[in-house]
């Protein structure tokens, strides 16, 4: 379900040794991050993936981070475990950075505010679990 927020698109770069690239869209749900993206060859683009959808739970995470840059931003998803994003290609183990385009920078710093916001309080209710 989501929870409000709009989708902020993203890439991942350097997938499968340069040879492909990730395009999706990224936004909010209960559970955590939800992913819906596709692979495609990074020469021309032409060679598409089926769409796909995968959530990150906040369970897998260890750290949600954001970092501005001038051209580009990054959304920085730091995992408990090697496995946590099993289910979307990346090039580090236990890590995905999602690049965000300039233009969407100030949806993607809002994004980042409310997952840290929404990870806190699943990491409160788990400490008041034990």
């Amino acid at each position: 379900m989501n929870i409000g927020n709009r989708t902020v698109p993203f890439e991942i770069t350097g997938v499968s040794h340069g040879l492909k690239e990730v395009e999706g869209l990224v936004k909010l749900s209960e559970e955590g991050f939800e992913l819906e993206y596709q692979l495609k060859d990074s020469f021309v683009g032409m060679m598409k993936s089926d769409q796909k959808t995968t959530i990150i739970p906040y369970r897998n995470l260890e750290e949600i981070t954001f970092k501005k840059g001038w051209f580009s931003s990054k959304i920085i998803l730091e995992g408990t475990s090697m496995d946590a994003f099993n289910d979307l290609p990346g090039t580090e183990p236990g890590s995905r950075t999602l690049k965000i385009k300039g233009k969407h920078k100030k949806e993607a710093e809002q994004l980042v505010s409310r997952a840290r916001m929404r990870f806190s309080e699943y990491k409160l209710n788990q400490m008041e679990g034990e």
